[in-house]
């Protein structure tokens, strides 16, 4: 769906030009791409390291995804709090030493498919488990708790910001191949009208084409990458919440509504929701 909301933009621009009488394959400067597409490649190749990099392509070819979380993922995540508290009131502290040596062969995170796919939960709640096992204060597991998501926070920001850091380059390199476009008209002077017209236009391509990159491609696909990176924070902030809750010994329905009560109101399953949820896996 984000995808198509780039390609709807790029329609109404090149179809409004169309309209207004232009000929699309005016459009088509191969000098001008090259200037734009080469100068983003190696200014992003420049300004980070392979991580970021490899991230950075990766928030590119995230516009093509729908964002993971919805309140089917989140209703999933009261369920496995619920269950893992319930467990430890039932069988003690002791009993996740299962979970913690062979998390997906547990039955509590087995048919949890949703949670298992997101690794940075997924760490969380088995390094959490085990400092729970080990009898760590509570104090002292919410600020480690605190600084795991902030660290996970700071290095998923870095690519989305970067990608927008080069989409406001842009227009700076459409000017780049403006300019170009100026000097070869320059020394196309005293020649033919149609030659001089010709490297006038590449180079209003090229600015067009810097201005539309910037805030027609690149800048949403920054801009849809930080909205997913919220929603993955907001949910390892609700993940915590439960594990305190849970190392606490608060009763399992007092751990999940806790939980509940810390997701986003547009992903928050009603109460009446998670407990049916969680009714129909203790019959499963």
């Amino acid at each position: 769906m984000n995808l198509l909301g780039i390609i709807f933009t790029l329609i109404a621009v090149i179809g409004s030009f169309m309209f207004g009488g232009g000929h699309p394959l005016v459009l088509v400067q191969i000098s001008e791409y090259m200037v734009l597409i080469g100068g983003f490649v190696g200014i992003l190749i420049a300004s980070s390291s392979p991580s970021v990099r490899k991230g950075s392509f990766g928030v590119i070819l995230g516009i093509t995804k729908p964002n993971f979380f919805n309140k089917k993922v989140y209703l999933e995540l009261l369920v496995v709090i619920y269950r893992l508290s319930t467990k430890v009131r039932k069988d003690g502290i002791l009993s996740l030493e299962a979970i913690i040596d062979e998390p997906q062969s547990s039955p509590i995170l087995s048919d949890a498919e949703l949670f298992l796919k997101q690794k940075e939960a997924k760490d969380i709640l088995i390094d959490a488990l085990r400092n729970i096992v080990t009898g760590i204060e509570i104090e002292k597991l919410d600020d480690m708790l605190d600084e795991n998501i902030e660290s996970i926070e700071h290095e998923i920001a870095a690519p989305a910001k970067l990608i927008g850091k080069l989409a406001e380059s842009m227009p700076g390199m459409g000017i780049v191949a403006a300019v170009m476009g100026v000097i070869l008209t320059m020394g196309s002077l005293g020649g033919s009208i149609v030659l001089i017209g010709e490297h006038i236009a590449e180079a209003l391509v090229g600015t067009f084409l810097g201005l539309l990159l910037c805030y027609g491609v690149f800048g949403p696909m920054s801009t849809y990458a930080e909205y997913k990176n919220e929603d993955l924070i907001q949910y390892l902030k609700s993940l915590k919440t439960g594990i305190i809750y849970i190392a606490k010994g608060d009763a399992p329905i007092i751990v999940m509504e806790a939980v509940r009560e810390n997701i986003s109101p547009s992903y928050r399953p009603e109460f009446e929701e998670a407990e049916k949820a969680v009714k129909e896996k203790k019959n499963g």
